[in-house]
């Protein structure tokens, strides 16, 4: 097991990584929060100087990320469309800090003292802006149209995707973020000006009942601080986000597969010779 370096904020940019969507027997969650589609609910997440930036945890069972699936939706008039196309959105991977913990890097900017929430770990995270997949994907009860996400990064870019200084430990809680990257539409579908600065799309939310999965979502907490992925970091008390973590099956686990296959395909021809 490679040891967990720990490094000050390097961000590696891959703007060209896979767009194809995580469909099939090959690709298998291995961390799933669908969203609400009776009650819509967004929370602002943008890639841009003073962010805001969502992040939401999940609990690793130790294999490689394969790629990642997300929902969200558009505020009013912002460039959106029914059809297929490629968008940005900036990735960033974070450690955990459990509530409480006496690691400097865990500690409130604005206070000096441990959050009493869990939080990313400051410091010691990657981050990247990536080409993906835009699909509509319904509407929900409410009427609010939600859009899903797909960016595959188990090619070329993997282990790469966590720079080679991280490896998944099973058990261990990370924290990712999914950011709209800014600009990318100057007018809509029919040639309107877009304010491209403004608050254009939100990370949908998961229904969890009102108890959140593992540890309620956080946001960065100060407008117009120079690096959004470094917290201050506000907890949003109920939200968790609606996202997958796609892996791939253990090559044992394909082996089985396979087995299984000729087996069904053996069986089919003893029975079609009788």
């Amino acid at each position: 097991m490679k040891k967990i370096l720990l490094f000050v904020a390097l961000a590696f940019v891959w703007s060209a990584a896979s767009a194809t969507p995580l469909v099939g027997d090959h690709y298998k969650p291995k961390w799933t929060q669908l969203p609400d589609m009776e009650v819509a609910g967004d929370t602002l997440s943008m890639h841009r100087s003073f962010g805001p930036v969502v992040v939401d945890d999940f609990v690793s069972d130790g294999r490689p990320i394969a790629g990642f699936h997300w929902w969200g939706s558009y505020f009013e008039d912002a460039g959106q469309s029914s059809n297929e196309r490629i968008v940005q959105f900036e990735i960033s991977f974070h450690q955990n800090c459990a509530a409480g913990s006496t690691d400097p890097a865990c500690f409130d900017p604005r206070t000096g003292a441990p959050y009493n929430y869990s939080t990313p770990k400051d410091g010691t995270y990657f981050s990247s802006i990536f080409d993906v997949e835009e699909d509509f994907y319904g509407t929900t009860a409410d009427g609010v149209d939600i859009y899903e996400y797909w960016v595959k990064v188990d090619d070329s870019n993997a282990p790469s995707f966590l720079g080679n200084t991280w490896e998944e430990v099973a058990g261990e809680t990370y924290w990712v973020d999914f950011a709209w990257n800014e600009g990318q539409f100057l007018v809509d579908d029919t040639g309107a000006q877009i304010d491209t600065v403004g608050d254009i799309w939100g990370w949908a939310q998961t229904n969890n009942g009102g108890n959140c999965i593992i540890d309620c979502a956080v946001m960065t907490g100060v407008p117009g601080g120079s690096n959004p992925h470094l917290g201050p970091w506000d907890l949003l008390p109920g939200q968790d986000m609606a996202f997958e973590v796609i892996t791939v099956p253990e090559p044992g686990s394909l082996a089985l597969i396979g087995l299984g296959l000729l087996g069904f395909g053996a069986s089919k021809i003893r029975r079609a010779k009788k």
